[in-house]
Order: C-alpha cells, then structure tokens, then sequence
C-alpha cells in the first residue's frame, strides 16, 4: 500500500507515520497536519493569528533617525536625541536597541526628559 503525501518523500511519509504512531501508542494529546493539509490527532489545531495593523513607521526608520546620534560616543559621553515626530518612548526604545548593536548589551543607560522632549543617552561601557 503506497500512499505517500504529495510533495514529501517517501522517508518523510515512514518518519510521520511513526510519529503519528507512536503518539497514538504513548495515548498523549496531539495535533499533526501531514503534507496534504489533514489533521491527525485529537487536539485544536488553530489558525496562526495574523496582524492586522501596518507599522507605525516604515521599516528601519527609527533606528536610522537615532543612529545618527550614536556613532561617535565614546564612554562617558551624553547625547540628546529629540522625540521628534517620535514617541518619548520609541526615541529611547530605538536608542538602546541602536547601542545594543553597536557597542553591546548594557552600554548605554538612557532616560527621558519630557521637559525638553529628548531621550537622554549616557554611554557607560
């Protein structure tokens, strides 16, 4: 009896086979869907949730904003980044993920000053 699942080989189909078998054997909840899209098993299968949302901002574009604040700081050095167009929030975000990048983690330490609309970053290692 030949009944391989469309595009896999026949290696594939003996190793789903024996998976499926061997859950079956161990009487464990699970879920499987084989290469022809049939579900085995007595678990929910759920659709992956899909993002309905665009970005806020196009790809990249933050952390080129900030980045050009960044590349000359040597320890001990502060730099103010102004929000901009920015939320407080996403400037600092973006500032230390930047840092992270360049120097790595724990480099910088930074804080927001509202009052003056701009994340301040102190570069510590």
């Amino acid at each position: 009896m030949n009944t391989q699942l469309a595009n896999t080989s026949q290696i594939h189909d003996q190793a789903f086979k024996r998976a499926v078998a061997i859950l079956e054997g161990l009487k464990v909840p699970y879920a499987a869907i084989d290469a022809l899209g049939v579900k085995h098993g007595t678990l929910e299968v759920k659709e992956p949730i899909k993002r309905t949302g665009g970005r806020k901002y196009p790809h990249g574009e933050r952390s080129e904003y900030v980045r050009k604040f960044l590349p000359d700081m040597k320890v001990g050095d502060v730099v103010m980044i102004p929000f901009d167009r920015y939320d407080a929030i996403e400037v600092q975000s973006s500032a230390t993920s930047t840092a992270h990048r360049l120097w790595g983690s724990g480099s910088v330490t930074t804080t927001i000053n509202r009052e003056k609309s701009q994340v301040e970053v102190l570069r510590i290692l």
